[in-house]
């Protein structure tokens, strides 16, 4: 005979363990073994005694207990459906902190650009603006500050689907965010600069961009899933549902015909607009291709799905 500890916790197995199912299986596990003591007082011997308790367990399931099925039901919000409050105080603080340094930011970016000497009329801002140098070098710190900070704060934080990162690898995520921010940042202060040109404030992406894409790459690729357990299998579900979708020979075959004679007709337009108007314009051709395409793929998995 199995303890009635043992045939509890298999009913749980797959449950992802909290304070609320321990209650639970701890109430449960009482309950047993109250039945079972009352069934062995009755002069039942203890196999018997244990299969009827078990049995009756599942017709006690059955008729929903107020009780039981209440805390089954904030196991499971608890566990996997439930974000209520979800945001502890110390990290909204985290949010408001960096959202106020972003927009600081940016009041002191405007503060320059209107500054006496530095502003110049809304008709001459893309034809002289050697002025937008200090603008973009004044906004810069407090831009990488909350790309960082916002980074870091959002990969530890905990979804309803998914599990925080790290702190340790949240902070290297942190890093790469900020150097990719600063390169981004430090192209228009050296491009707008007095006789820089295009090429010196490309040649400042490379110390800057390079770096922190590829920290950032290697980060992505190497990351873990984080997918709660009923957000795994809904993954799983979903993918599943889509490699027998295009498994079938006919559905891939008419998807490859309008696939094919969307984008045939896309590069005719695309050719016909840049002789006509100009190639400057003739390009959006591929954008509502790839938006009918999209539309044309939703359509085919629908009507598969029904």
């Amino acid at each position: 005979m199995n303890s009635t500890k043992e045939y509890v916790d298999s009913l749980f197995s797959g449950y992802e363990q909290t304070d609320a199912l321990a209650d639970f299986t701890e109430e449960l596990r009482s309950n047993l073994d109250d039945k079972i003591s009352n069934l062995l007082k009755k002069g039942m011997d203890a196999q018997a005694a244990f299969d009827k308790a078990t049995t009756e367990l599942g017709d006690i399931s059955a008729l929903a207990d107020e009780i039981s099925l209440k805390k089954r039901q904030e196991v499971f919000e608890d566990a996997y459906m439930d974000i209520k409050q979800y945001m502890k105080p110390p990290r909204v603080v985290g949010y408001v902190a960096f959202g106020v340094t972003l927009l600081f930011g940016i009041i002191v970016a405007l503060i320059v650009y209107f500054t006496d000497g530095n502003y110049l009329p809304m008709e001459d801002f893309l034809g002289t603006a050697e002025h937008l140098t200090g603008v973009f070098a004044s906004f810069m710190p407090f831009f990488v500050a909350a790309v960082a900070g916002f980074t870091f704060l959002g990969l530890t934080q905990e979804l309803a689907d998914s599990y925080p990162v790290s702190k340790k690898r949240a902070v290297w995520y942190a890093a790469a965010a900020a150097v990719l921010a600063f390169g981004i940042s430090i192209f228009p202060v050296v491009y707008f600069a007095e006789e820089a040109g295009l090429m010196p404030a490309i040649a400042t992406l490379i110390p800057f961009v390079l770096p922190g894409g590829g920290l950032l790459a290697f980060l992505v690729l190497t990351e873990k899933s984080r997918l709660k357990p009923w957000a795994q299998a809904r993954y799983a579900e979903t993918i599943k549902r889509e490699h027998e979708l295009w498994r079938d020979p006919a559905t891939a075959d008419r998807f490859g015909m309008f696939s094919g004679a969307i984008w045939i007709f896309a590069f005719a337009v695309f050719m016909t607009l840049g002789f006509l108007i100009g190639f400057k314009y003739s390009w959006l051709a591929f954008v509502f291709a790839t938006a009918i395409q999209c539309v044309v793929q939703g359509a085919m998995m629908g009507k598969k799905k029904n």
